[in-house]
């Protein structure tokens, strides 16, 4: 796993609050658009 994928798969993480490392990417951008309009909507 390259450096960037490291940092990607932490930063994921650390985000959704749990461990990323087995989710497919689509379900990792899922739960990412979920978290940005809940944040979108709450700041609105």
């Amino acid at each position: 796993m390259s450096e960037q994928e490291e940092l990607l798969l932490y930063k994921t993480s650390n985000i959704l609050k749990k461990d990323t490392s087995m989710m497919n990417l689509n379900d990792i951008i899922e739960e990412l658009v979920q978290i940005i309009e809940l944040n979108v909507k709450n700041n609105s």
